[in-house]
């Protein structure tokens, strides 16, 4: 072979090397760009599920909340010998929380005895977890029993504390605060406030000088056990007289087991009323049937004696210098059984009532005299 022609061969030969090394590092871009594209996407696609995720975190904290409770009953009276039925409450309400640490709240029941009432319409702020600033038409904070939701009473009729004697909304400035341990555990929890002391009737006029106030403080000293002391003063017969209450009540819940007593004394200014006294006692035993196919998921079963000296609401008006009696002094007895059915999305209770009456000076009005009552609540 000639030397011209050898170095011809070399010459392809080196050629072909470089081509060779051309086409592979050619290759090893297209491949590295492909994965790099590839992740680029995968990045991408998780960072969009990401942003989706805390976008919907974000929407779904501030959806408003819809919640309400249905009471349909039935009673019979021995001494009328006769029954009747009765749509206790049909409550619907919104809440929700809004951005910068502010809450809402919007309450109506469709059937409060007969008639469509609005019982919350407030507006709250919390700059700390522990501090809660209320503005609006809310229950005053008072009782223990009487503080009580619908949803979470114990028997199918409240206690005379409850119903008559301490019951009370109003419009007004409300200010909660809650003291914890250095474990975050909640052992106090103080709510105070003014309100117009108009009883919601005629706020456009409820200018006042004097304003009805109101407050309450939850103490836990050890898990289960609260004592509840809470004062109340409230304007009423269009405040041509006034009332303070005072309110000492204890609840102890475990294991299944509730024991609450609770007593109030209610005086009037100026001897418009004299004083009224009332008592409510209650215990009860929650047993947990553990058979996940059965219908009823626990019984409870209930005590309560309940009892109040004559009283006076303030919404009969006056008769001269004195206040209208509204309820005449009586004691009752009461025995229950709640069946909780087993609903996981709408709690239903059956609730099963024997309640027992004594006037001792009479004044027994006709829906207030011994008598059983079925009651099925629906809460969501």
């Amino acid at each position: 072979m000639t030397t011209q022609k050898a170095r011809k061969i070399q010459t392809l030969y080196t050629w072909m090397r470089i081509l060779l090394l051309v086409l592979f590092l050619t290759f090893l871009y297209a491949a590295s760009a492909h994965a790099q594209g590839s992740s680029d996407s995968r990045g991408m696609e998780e960072r969009l599920t990401r942003l989706e995720k805390m976008m919907q975190s974000k929407t779904s904290k501030f959806m408003p909340g819809l919640h309400g409770i249905l009471r349909g009953k039935f009673e019979y009276e021995p001494d009328l010998n006769a029954g009747r039925f009765e749509v206790r409450n049909a409550r619907l309400s919104v809440v929700g929380k809004l951005p910068l640490c502010s809450e809402y709240k919007m309450e109506i029941d469709l059937c409060d005895e007969g008639e469509m009432k609005m019982k919350d319409a407030w507006v709250r702020v919390t700059p700390w977890k522990t501090l809660r600033l209320s503005l609006g038409q809310q229950r005053m904070p008072f009782s223990i029993d009487a503080h009580r939701n619908p949803s979470a009473q114990f028997f199918a009729n409240r206690s005379f504390i409850a119903k008559q004697v301490g019951d009370m909304r109003d419009v007004g400035f409300l200010a909660g605060f809650d003291f914890t341990d250095r474990k975050q555990r909640k052992v106090a929890s103080l709510d105070a406030g003014i309100f117009n002391g108009s009883n919601l009737n005629n706020q456009k006029s409820a200018w006042f000088t004097s304003p009805g106030y109101s407050a309450r403080l939850q103490y836990y000293p050890v898990p289960g056990l609260s004592l509840v002391p809470s004062v109340q003063h409230q304007q009423i017969a269009d405040r041509q007289a006034s009332y303070t209450s005072l309110d000492m009540g204890v609840s102890f819940q475990r294991k299944g087991w509730l024991v609450e007593a609770e007593f109030l004394h209610k005086f009037y200014a100026k001897d418009t009323f004299h004083d009224c006294n009332a008592l409510n006692t209650m215990l009860g035993y929650d047993q947990f049937l553990k058979k996940e196919k059965s219908l009823v998921e626990s019984i409870g079963y209930l005590a309560r004696y309940d009892y109040m000296q004559d009283h006076s609401s303030g919404k009969s008006g006056m008769a001269g210098s004195l206040l209208k009696l509204t309820d005449a002094e009586r004691h009752r007895l009461t025995l229950g059984v709640t069946f909780a059915l087993r609903n996981p999305y709408f709690p239903t209770h059956l609730r099963l009532n024997y309640e027992k009456y004594w006037y001792p000076h009479g004044g027994a009005k006709e829906s207030e005299q011994d008598k059983l009552v079925c009651e099925l609540m629906i809460k969501f």
